[in-house]
Protein backbone atom coordinates (compact mmCIF):
# COMPACT_ATOMS: atom_id res chain seq x y z
CA UNK A 1 0.00 0.00 0.00
CA UNK A 2 2.85 2.41 0.70
CA UNK A 3 4.28 2.00 -2.77
CA UNK A 4 0.83 2.46 -4.30
CA UNK A 5 0.48 5.77 -2.49
CA UNK A 6 3.86 6.85 -3.87
CA UNK A 7 2.65 5.98 -7.36
CA UNK A 8 -0.55 7.94 -6.81
CA UNK A 9 1.24 11.01 -5.51
CA UNK A 10 3.62 11.09 -8.44
CA UNK A 11 1.21 10.41 -11.27
CA UNK A 12 -2.21 11.58 -10.14
CA UNK A 13 -1.18 14.81 -8.44
CA UNK A 14 0.95 16.15 -11.30
CA UNK A 15 -0.72 18.83 -13.36
CA UNK A 16 1.96 18.86 -16.07
CA UNK A 17 3.28 16.01 -18.22
CA UNK A 18 6.06 14.01 -16.62
CA UNK A 19 9.47 13.61 -18.20
CA UNK A 20 10.72 10.05 -18.90
CA UNK A 21 13.30 10.39 -16.11
CA UNK A 22 10.56 11.29 -13.64
CA UNK A 23 8.49 8.30 -14.70
CA UNK A 24 11.51 6.02 -14.28
CA UNK A 25 12.25 7.46 -10.83
CA UNK A 26 8.67 6.84 -9.72
CA UNK A 27 8.80 3.24 -10.93
CA UNK A 28 12.07 2.68 -9.06
CA UNK A 29 10.59 4.19 -5.87
CA UNK A 30 7.61 1.87 -6.10
CA UNK A 31 9.83 -1.15 -6.68
CA UNK A 32 12.12 -0.31 -3.77
CA UNK A 33 9.20 0.17 -1.38
CA UNK A 34 7.63 -3.12 -2.45
CA UNK A 35 10.94 -4.99 -2.29
CA UNK A 36 11.69 -3.72 1.21
CA UNK A 37 8.49 -5.32 2.49
CA UNK A 38 8.89 -8.55 0.56
CA UNK A 39 12.47 -9.03 1.68
CA UNK A 40 11.61 -9.03 5.37
CA UNK A 41 12.94 -5.60 6.29
CA UNK A 42 11.29 -3.35 8.86
CA UNK A 43 7.49 -3.42 8.86
CA UNK A 44 5.94 -0.44 10.65
CA UNK A 45 2.60 -1.07 12.35
CA UNK A 46 0.74 1.67 14.21
CA UNK A 47 -1.44 0.58 17.15
CA UNK A 48 -4.41 2.69 18.25
CA UNK A 49 -7.60 1.98 20.17
CA UNK A 50 -10.69 3.45 21.84
CA UNK A 51 -11.16 6.50 19.66
CA UNK A 52 -14.67 7.38 20.81
CA UNK A 53 -15.98 10.04 23.16
CA UNK A 54 -19.35 10.45 24.92
CA UNK A 55 -22.26 8.15 24.09
CA UNK A 56 -23.77 9.00 20.71
CA UNK A 57 -21.01 11.44 19.81
CA UNK A 58 -20.40 12.14 16.12
CA UNK A 59 -17.18 14.04 16.75
CA UNK A 60 -13.76 13.10 18.07
CA UNK A 61 -11.36 14.69 20.53
CA UNK A 62 -8.59 16.96 19.18
CA UNK A 63 -5.99 14.33 20.08
CA UNK A 64 -7.46 12.02 17.44
CA UNK A 65 -6.84 14.60 14.71
CA UNK A 66 -3.31 15.17 16.03
CA UNK A 67 -2.71 11.43 16.02
CA UNK A 68 -3.86 11.07 12.41
CA UNK A 69 -1.39 13.71 11.25
CA UNK A 70 1.33 12.02 13.26
CA UNK A 71 0.47 8.62 11.78
CA UNK A 72 0.93 9.98 8.27
CA UNK A 73 4.40 11.22 9.22
CA UNK A 74 5.37 7.70 10.40
CA UNK A 75 4.69 6.15 6.96
CA UNK A 76 3.28 2.91 8.41
CA UNK A 77 2.59 -0.21 6.38
CA UNK A 78 -0.49 -0.96 8.49
CA UNK A 79 -2.72 0.70 11.10
CA UNK A 80 -4.34 -1.59 13.68
CA UNK A 81 -7.27 -0.40 15.80
CA UNK A 82 -8.31 -2.58 18.74
CA UNK A 83 -11.89 -1.34 18.78
CA UNK A 84 -14.30 1.33 20.02
CA UNK A 85 -14.32 3.35 16.84
CA UNK A 86 -17.72 4.90 17.55
CA UNK A 87 -19.65 5.78 20.69
CA UNK A 88 -22.45 3.25 20.94
CA UNK A 89 -23.58 0.84 23.69
CA UNK A 90 -26.54 2.86 24.93
CA UNK A 91 -30.24 2.13 24.56
CA UNK A 92 -30.84 5.89 24.64
CA UNK A 93 -29.22 6.37 21.23
CA UNK A 94 -31.84 6.32 18.43
CA UNK A 95 -31.21 3.92 15.56
CA UNK A 96 -30.99 6.86 13.17
CA UNK A 97 -27.83 8.02 14.95
CA UNK A 98 -25.66 5.00 14.16
CA UNK A 99 -25.19 5.69 10.43
CA UNK A 100 -24.27 9.26 11.39
CA UNK A 101 -21.64 8.03 13.84
CA UNK A 102 -20.11 5.69 11.28
CA UNK A 103 -20.17 8.34 8.57
CA UNK A 104 -18.35 10.68 10.94
CA UNK A 105 -15.79 7.95 11.62
CA UNK A 106 -15.27 7.55 7.88
CA UNK A 107 -14.86 11.27 7.27
CA UNK A 108 -12.70 12.12 10.26
CA UNK A 109 -10.61 8.96 10.62
CA UNK A 110 -10.84 6.23 7.99
CA UNK A 111 -10.42 8.49 4.96
CA UNK A 112 -7.39 10.16 6.51
CA UNK A 113 -5.75 6.85 7.37
CA UNK A 114 -6.39 5.53 3.87
CA UNK A 115 -4.88 8.66 2.34
CA UNK A 116 -1.62 7.85 4.13
CA UNK A 117 -1.35 4.71 2.02
CA UNK A 118 -1.71 2.31 4.97
CA UNK A 119 -4.65 -0.12 5.24
CA UNK A 120 -6.79 0.08 8.38
CA UNK A 121 -7.50 -3.22 10.15
CA UNK A 122 -9.80 -3.27 13.16
CA UNK A 123 -11.51 -5.36 15.81
CA UNK A 124 -14.98 -4.59 17.10
CA UNK A 125 -15.15 -3.04 20.56
CA UNK A 126 -18.03 -3.00 23.02
CA UNK A 127 -19.03 0.50 21.84
CA UNK A 128 -19.20 -0.74 18.25
CA UNK A 129 -22.06 -3.08 19.10
CA UNK A 130 -21.55 -5.84 21.67
CA UNK A 131 -23.74 -8.90 21.97
CA UNK A 132 -27.43 -9.45 21.33
CA UNK A 133 -28.41 -6.61 23.66
CA UNK A 134 -27.07 -4.10 21.16
CA UNK A 135 -27.69 -6.07 17.99
CA UNK A 136 -29.03 -2.98 16.19
CA UNK A 137 -25.69 -1.28 16.78
CA UNK A 138 -23.79 -4.33 15.56
CA UNK A 139 -25.91 -4.49 12.41
CA UNK A 140 -25.07 -0.87 11.62
CA UNK A 141 -21.36 -1.60 12.13
CA UNK A 142 -21.48 -4.69 9.91
CA UNK A 143 -23.26 -2.77 7.17
CA UNK A 144 -20.71 0.04 7.31
CA UNK A 145 -17.71 -2.25 7.04
CA UNK A 146 -19.19 -4.32 4.24
CA UNK A 147 -19.36 -1.10 2.27
CA UNK A 148 -15.90 0.06 3.36
CA UNK A 149 -13.89 -3.17 3.38
CA UNK A 150 -10.15 -2.55 3.90
CA UNK A 151 -7.74 -3.46 1.12
CA UNK A 152 -5.88 -6.31 2.81
CA UNK A 153 -4.41 -9.58 1.57
CA UNK A 154 -7.07 -11.74 3.18
CA UNK A 155 -6.51 -15.35 4.11
CA UNK A 156 -10.05 -15.93 5.40
CA UNK A 157 -12.70 -13.22 5.24
CA UNK A 158 -15.70 -15.53 5.63
CA UNK A 159 -16.57 -13.89 8.96
CA UNK A 160 -15.70 -10.33 7.97
CA UNK A 161 -16.06 -7.83 9.57
CA UNK A 162 -16.44 -9.64 12.89
CA UNK A 163 -13.45 -11.93 12.43
CA UNK A 164 -10.94 -12.37 9.63
CA UNK A 165 -7.29 -13.12 8.91
CA UNK A 166 -4.77 -11.61 6.51
CA UNK A 167 -1.06 -11.48 5.80
CA UNK A 168 1.40 -8.67 5.25
CA UNK A 169 4.88 -9.59 4.00
CA UNK A 170 5.94 -12.35 6.42
CA UNK A 171 3.42 -11.42 9.13
CA UNK A 172 0.16 -13.23 9.91
CA UNK A 173 -2.77 -11.39 11.51
CA UNK A 174 -5.96 -12.84 13.00
CA UNK A 175 -8.70 -10.44 14.13
CA UNK A 176 -11.56 -11.75 16.23
CA UNK A 177 -14.54 -10.46 18.20
CA UNK A 178 -13.59 -9.92 21.85
CA UNK A 179 -16.08 -7.11 22.38
CA UNK A 180 -17.47 -8.97 25.40
CA UNK A 181 -15.89 -11.21 28.01
CA UNK A 182 -17.46 -14.46 26.83
CA UNK A 183 -15.83 -15.56 23.61
CA UNK A 184 -17.97 -17.45 21.12
CA UNK A 185 -16.87 -21.06 20.64
CA UNK A 186 -17.24 -20.88 16.88
CA UNK A 187 -14.76 -17.99 16.85
CA UNK A 188 -12.19 -19.67 19.09
CA UNK A 189 -12.53 -22.77 16.89
CA UNK A 190 -12.01 -20.55 13.86
CA UNK A 191 -8.98 -18.91 15.48
CA UNK A 192 -7.39 -22.27 16.25
CA UNK A 193 -7.96 -23.35 12.65
CA UNK A 194 -6.37 -20.16 11.34
CA UNK A 195 -3.35 -20.48 13.60
CA UNK A 196 -2.95 -24.12 12.60
CA UNK A 197 -3.00 -23.27 8.90
CA UNK A 198 0.07 -23.38 6.69
CA UNK A 199 0.27 -19.61 6.19
CA UNK A 200 0.25 -18.89 9.94
CA UNK A 201 2.76 -21.66 10.66
CA UNK A 202 5.11 -20.46 7.93
CA UNK A 203 4.87 -16.80 8.94
CA UNK A 204 7.77 -15.39 10.92
CA UNK A 205 5.49 -13.33 13.20
CA UNK A 206 1.90 -14.09 14.27
CA UNK A 207 -0.37 -11.35 15.65
CA UNK A 208 -3.84 -11.75 17.18
CA UNK A 209 -6.02 -8.75 18.03
CA UNK A 210 -9.26 -8.44 20.00
CA UNK A 211 -10.82 -5.68 22.08
CA UNK A 212 -10.70 -7.05 25.63
CA UNK A 213 -7.35 -7.94 27.21
CA UNK A 214 -6.53 -11.19 28.93
CA UNK A 215 -5.50 -9.62 32.23
CA UNK A 216 -6.64 -6.45 33.99
CA UNK A 217 -4.25 -3.48 33.88
CA UNK A 218 -6.37 -0.35 34.46
CA UNK A 219 -8.20 1.20 37.38
CA UNK A 220 -11.95 1.01 36.89
CA UNK A 221 -11.56 -2.02 34.64
CA UNK A 222 -10.01 -4.33 37.23
CA UNK A 223 -12.96 -6.68 37.39
CA UNK A 224 -14.74 -9.54 35.69
CA UNK A 225 -16.50 -8.53 32.49
CA UNK A 226 -13.71 -6.18 31.46
CA UNK A 227 -11.26 -8.94 30.52
CA UNK A 228 -11.61 -12.15 28.56
CA UNK A 229 -13.16 -14.85 30.71
CA UNK A 230 -10.98 -17.91 31.22
CA UNK A 231 -7.96 -15.82 30.27
CA UNK A 232 -5.49 -18.56 31.15
CA UNK A 233 -7.17 -20.99 28.77
CA UNK A 234 -7.11 -18.42 25.98
CA UNK A 235 -3.46 -17.69 26.71
CA UNK A 236 -2.69 -21.40 26.34
CA UNK A 237 -4.31 -21.32 22.89
CA UNK A 238 -2.08 -18.41 21.87
CA UNK A 239 1.04 -20.01 23.33
CA UNK A 240 0.34 -23.38 21.75
CA UNK A 241 0.20 -21.86 18.28
CA UNK A 242 3.25 -19.65 18.63
CA UNK A 243 1.46 -16.30 18.69
CA UNK A 244 3.99 -13.51 19.17
CA UNK A 245 1.62 -10.63 19.98
CA UNK A 246 -1.85 -10.21 21.40
CA UNK A 247 -3.08 -6.63 21.00
CA UNK A 248 -6.08 -5.30 22.94
CA UNK A 249 -7.85 -2.10 23.92
CA UNK A 250 -10.77 -1.37 26.27
CA UNK A 251 -8.74 -0.52 29.38
CA UNK A 252 -7.74 2.97 28.15
CA UNK A 253 -4.23 2.47 29.52
CA UNK A 254 -1.06 1.57 27.66
CA UNK A 255 0.93 -1.30 29.11
CA UNK A 256 3.20 -3.83 27.37
CA UNK A 257 3.72 -7.15 29.12
CA UNK A 258 4.80 -10.69 28.41
CA UNK A 259 3.59 -14.08 29.52
CA UNK A 260 5.53 -17.07 28.28
CA UNK A 261 6.43 -16.29 24.69
CA UNK A 262 3.39 -14.07 24.05
CA UNK A 263 3.76 -10.31 24.20
CA UNK A 264 0.55 -8.66 25.42
CA UNK A 265 0.04 -5.03 24.42
CA UNK A 266 -2.74 -2.96 25.96
CA UNK A 267 -2.89 -0.18 23.40
CA UNK A 268 -4.32 2.66 25.52
CA UNK A 269 -6.82 5.14 24.11
CA UNK A 270 -6.99 8.22 21.90
CA UNK A 271 -10.55 9.18 22.77
CA UNK A 272 -12.12 10.07 26.08
CA UNK A 273 -11.11 8.80 29.50
CA UNK A 274 -7.51 7.62 29.77
CA UNK A 275 -7.12 5.55 32.94
CA UNK A 276 -4.42 4.97 35.53
CA UNK A 277 -2.68 1.63 35.68
CA UNK A 278 -3.75 -0.53 38.61
CA UNK A 279 -1.86 0.52 41.74
CA UNK A 280 0.00 3.32 39.96
CA UNK A 281 0.10 7.03 40.78
CA UNK A 282 1.40 7.98 37.34
CA UNK A 283 -0.65 10.41 35.29
CA UNK A 284 -2.88 8.63 32.74
CA UNK A 285 -2.29 9.59 29.12
CA UNK A 286 -3.64 9.06 25.63
CA UNK A 287 -1.42 6.78 23.60
CA UNK A 288 -0.31 5.76 20.13
CA UNK A 289 2.30 3.06 19.51
CA UNK A 290 4.60 2.42 16.56
CA UNK A 291 5.60 -1.23 16.47
CA UNK A 292 8.55 -1.79 14.15
CA UNK A 293 8.80 -5.48 13.30
CA UNK A 294 11.79 -7.21 11.75
CA UNK A 295 10.50 -10.58 10.55
CA UNK A 296 13.88 -11.95 9.46
CA UNK A 297 15.22 -11.66 13.00
CA UNK A 298 11.89 -12.02 14.86
CA UNK A 299 12.80 -8.78 16.60
CA UNK A 300 10.79 -5.66 17.32
CA UNK A 301 11.12 -2.06 18.41
CA UNK A 302 8.31 -0.35 20.31
CA UNK A 303 7.88 3.41 20.46
CA UNK A 304 4.84 4.72 22.33
CA UNK A 305 3.81 8.35 22.36
CA UNK A 306 1.86 10.38 24.88
CA UNK A 307 -0.75 12.07 22.69
CA UNK A 308 -2.39 14.14 25.43
CA UNK A 309 -1.11 17.33 23.79
CA UNK A 310 1.62 16.93 21.17
CA UNK A 311 3.34 13.59 20.47
CA UNK A 312 5.97 12.90 23.13
CA UNK A 313 7.71 9.54 23.29
CA UNK A 314 7.38 7.88 26.67
CA UNK A 315 10.09 5.88 28.41
CA UNK A 316 8.59 2.41 28.71
CA UNK A 317 10.95 1.50 31.55
CA UNK A 318 9.35 4.28 33.60
CA UNK A 319 6.13 2.25 33.69
CA UNK A 320 5.56 -0.11 36.64
CA UNK A 321 7.56 -3.33 36.42
CA UNK A 322 4.39 -5.31 37.08
CA UNK A 323 0.65 -4.87 37.58
CA UNK A 324 -1.38 -7.08 39.87
CA UNK A 325 -4.92 -7.30 38.59
CA UNK A 326 -7.80 -9.33 39.98
CA UNK A 327 -7.13 -12.19 37.55
CA UNK A 328 -3.34 -12.24 37.30
CA UNK A 329 -0.04 -10.40 37.29
CA UNK A 330 1.23 -8.63 34.17
CA UNK A 331 5.00 -8.20 33.97
CA UNK A 332 6.19 -5.26 31.89
CA UNK A 333 8.08 -6.15 28.72
CA UNK A 334 10.49 -4.83 27.67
Amino acid sequence: MVYLSVFYEVFMNHRVPLRPAQVLLAIVMCFVAQFSMASGNEIRVVLISDLNDAYGSTSYSPQVATALSFIASLSPHLVLCAGDMVAGQSNKIPDSKFPLMWNSFKTEILTRVNSSGAPFAFAFGNHDGAGQRFIHERNAAIEFWRQNRPELKYIDASGFPEYYSFELAELFFAIFDASSAQLKKDQTDWLQKQLSGSIARQSRIRVVMGHLPLYAVAEGRNKAGDVISNADDFFQLLEKHGVNYYISGHHHAFFPSRKGNVRLISAGCLGGGPRRLVGSTQRPFKALTLLSLFPEDNEFKMQTYDMTSQPEEIVIKDLPTSITGFNGISYRYP
